[in-house]
């Protein structure tokens, strides 16, 4: 038997299905009724274990979950729905590259780009190109592959959008250096001042353009290639075949723009995008790192792997971390989640973490067409957290609704002084975010300023924090390669474990597919001369812009 958060549960290799998914929920429920009134600083009181058992250790990060309002009680009710739900099969199908994504009829086999999983044959493959990928890097930085001119590359301009972009954009943002020997610019969306400002002071002569696109048919990353192009043909006297490379499923299409053969790495279909970051899809953070450092990533990311793919599900990070999610989401209908590091190399963080999950559980109907009969996913929002603080903390606080969050500090690194002060916002952020401030507590700060009376107790309205309002923290000694391929993996295996439980598909994705129809057919009219047929708020709209640009 396992203890978790003070409550004896049945051991994964012993549990069995002894309810369904409909009677796992309604379970929960009852225990929710059951434990209403009632929130973790109650449980903190109450549950002797609830720290020694609600503070995991997964591939070197500490997560600390007990600041939940879900009693010992409702995590064995949670637990016993991600049996029902077939959690401990969906992981071992994803573990050994079975079909997972069911409308798409693939895999998703995302673990094996960084040697995870079981699927060997996979793992070949993806070891192959990405030693490709590190080995073209390697010249890159060494200044052993040259440029048309006979001159080493300083600049990279990496061209994608999605997957293709904010993955690698976050890794390079964590972990490049000012001194390192490739510069990364990163260039998504068509605006004509985002390529301007990607290419300000570059010279083509120096420049390297990588070109992401599985399909090689996204129509920003077509646009942003063409003018690619354009530019380097401009600023080139000789051929601008050098200056190209290319990552994609479909190495026919980038032969047509003149990339030889030998600088177009593979892209497959059993990786989704918002997945890839894990493979020849980082050649330019590759380049810029360096391959000791992009392997220290993948091999956090491994450890990760390995700790989602063997743990028990009471002590498996990712799973809880989904659990508390779906009751949130589903038990207490909260819409929202916050995702707040206090480290500035993670800035990006919630940019990549918003497309993953957003993405993933952005669905109305179940894995198999049905319609849902609850909300899945939340709305992912964050920042940096000493810069939130400052602009949306006052909702964390003392907003109508309570909105959970993940605060993600490091204990080490940089200035000490530095160090200690942001270490002790983060943490305290989580003790006020828990205990809150009472109308009495109000009233006694008020007092020690000289206020009181009347005016106290009107002031003091404004003050109270409600408290009971749920953190988890994830702390890693420091932050670098390691600890953030780790810090990945965590999410991307949270988020499949939340896909499993609400009942959906976390690998297709397509609500983005008909917006961007429809802008082709925009596109196309335009240039016709044409009017086309919308609805009227459309049609007024197109005749404003028009009106502007005349």
């Amino acid at each position: 038997m396992t203890l978790f958060c003070g409550q004896s549960v049945p051991d994964v290799e012993t549990r069995i299905m002894v309810m369904t998914r409909e009677q796992a929920v309604e379970a929960i429920r009852a225990q929710a009724i059951r434990d209403a009134g009632r929130d973790a600083r109650d449980f903190l009181n109450t549950e002797p274990r609830r720290l020694e058992q609600c503070v995991l250790d997964a591939a070197g990060l500490i997560f600390d979950f007990s600041k939940h309002d879900i009693s010992s009680e409702g995590f064995a009710a949670l637990l016993a729905l991600a049996d029902a739900a077939g959690l401990d099969a969906a992981i071992a199908a994803l573990g050994r590259g079975d079909i997972v994504n069911l409308t798409e009829g693939r895999a998703a086999q995302h673990m094996a780009l960084r040697g995870g999983g079981k699927d060997e044959a996979r793992k070949t493959q993806a070891r192959a190109e990405l030693e490709r990928a590190l080995a073209f890097s390697d010249e890159i930085r060494s200044g052993a592959f040259v440029s048309s001119s006979n001159e080493a590359f300083t600049h990279i301009l990496h061209i994608g959008i999605g997957g293709s972009d904010l993955g690698p954009r976050l890794v390079h943002d964590a972990l490049s250096s000012p001194n390192a020997p490739v510069d990364v610019r990163f260039l998504s969306s068509v605006d004509p001042d985002a390529f301007e400002r990607a290419t300000s002071g570059l010279d083509p002569a120096t420049t390297l353009v990588f070109i992401v696109s599985k399909s090689f048919s996204t129509p920003e990353t077509s646009l942003n290639t063409q003018s690619a192009i354009s530019w380097l043909e401009a600023g080139l006297e000789g051929g601008i075949g050098r200056h190209l490379v290319a990552a994609t499923s479909r190495p026919e299409a980038a032969r047509a723009l003149g990339v030889s053969d030998e600088r177009i790495f593979e892209m497959w279909d059993w990786v989704g995008g918002r997945y890839s970051l894990w493979s020849c899809v980082s050649l330019s953070v590759m380049a810029a790192i360096g391959r000791r450092e992009f392997e220290r990533l993948l091999g956090g990311a491994r450890r990760m792997d390995e700790h989602f793919l063997q743990a028990r599900a009471s002590v498996n990070a990712p799973v809880i971390s989904a659990l508390v999610g779906w009751w949130h989401r589903t038990i207490s209908g909260r819409q929202a989640w916050a995702v707040v590091p206090y480290a500035t190399h993670l800035r990006l963080f919630p940019n990549w973490l918003k497309q993953l999950s957003m993405e993933s559980l952005g669905k109305a109907v179940t894995a198999d067409g049905s319609p849902l009969n609850a909300p899945a996913g939340p709305v992912i929002f964050g920042g940096e957290g000493p810069d939130g603080q400052h602009a949306f903390f006052q909702l964390l606080h003392q907003g109508h609704e309570a909105i959970p969050i993940d605060i993600i500090a490091f204990a080490r690194g940089g200035e000490t002084h530095h160090r200690q002060a942001l270490l002790a916002n983060a943490v305290a952020q989580a003790e006020a975010l828990l205990t809150g401030r009472s109308e009495a507590g109000a009233l006694a700060e008020l007092a020690a300023k000289g206020i009181d009376g009347k005016q106290a107790h009107d002031i003091a309205a404004h003050m109270v924090m409600p408290g009971g309002r749920g953190s988890t923290f994830i702390l890693g000694r420091v932050m670098d390669a390691e600890s953030l391929g780790a810090l990945l993996a965590f999410y991307e295996h949270q988020t499949f474990v939340l896909s499993v439980l609400f009942g959906i598909n976390a690998f297709d994705q397509f609500g983005v597919e008909l917006g961007k129809k429809l802008a082709t057919k925009l596109e196309d009219e335009w240039t016709a001369g044409e009017d086309g047929h919308h609805d009227a708020s459309t049609t007024a709209l197109l005749r404003q812009i028009r009106q502007y640009q005349s």
